[in-house]
């Protein structure tokens, strides 16, 4: 698999080196960060402060098609806006099988986001569980219910903290199953 890793506006360099560098090695493929890309106002909703992921997903892709027509290989955007779901108060990331791309915020990944001290380490280690995990939807997993595992579902920043990076024996499998060499 190849990922391609897209800021969306500002994101620290030291986290797109992270993520590139824990998605290569975990996820057993080649990545690379392209060229950073303006935030698509029109997915704001102003009634809500925050921004339509899957309208990010959308728009952004739509943009970029002539360029990235093999949906194989996916893109993961990375933003620093707090971004919503429709039917959801917030989400951490999404995937969207048709855009062949998936999103993830760093807004509320951040210790600043509650009131706590900043914490870089933090930052990427809760970056890197979320891409890995929108990335295993792109692979064909559904949330687990082995609460270590990375898909296991995190309606918290307290549940990103608790489970690993890495898939369960089980989710493993499926992707074995479905043709990836995941150690």
């Amino acid at each position: 698999m190849y990922i391609r890793i897209i800021p969306i506006g500002n994101i620290p360099r030291k986290i797109l080196e992270a993520l590139s560098t824990e998605l290569s090695e975990i996820l057993n493929s080649r990545v690379k960060i392209l060229d950073s890309v303006k935030v698509p106002h029109d997915a704001y909703n102003h009634w809500r402060k925050q921004y339509d992921a899957k309208k990010i997903i959308q728009n952004l892709s739509e943009l970029s098609q002539t360029k990235f027509i093999d949906k194989s290989m996916p893109l993961l955007y990375v933003i620093d806006e707090d971004i919503y779901f429709s039917g959801l108060n917030f989400i951490f990331g999404l995937e969207d099988p048709i855009q062949g791309a998936c999103i993830i915020s760093i807004t509320r990944l951040r210790n600043e986001f509650y009131d706590l001290k900043p914490n870089l380490s933090i930052l990427i280690e809760r970056s890197v569980k979320e891409a890995i995990h929108e990335l295993g939807h792109f692979m064909g997993l559904e949330h687990c219910s082995h609460p270590f595992c990375v898909m296991c579902f995190s309606p918290s920043v307290g549940d990103i903290d608790r489970k690993q990076k890495d898939f369960c024996r089980d989710c493993k499998y499926k992707l074995s199953l479905k043709g990836y060499k995941i150690e």
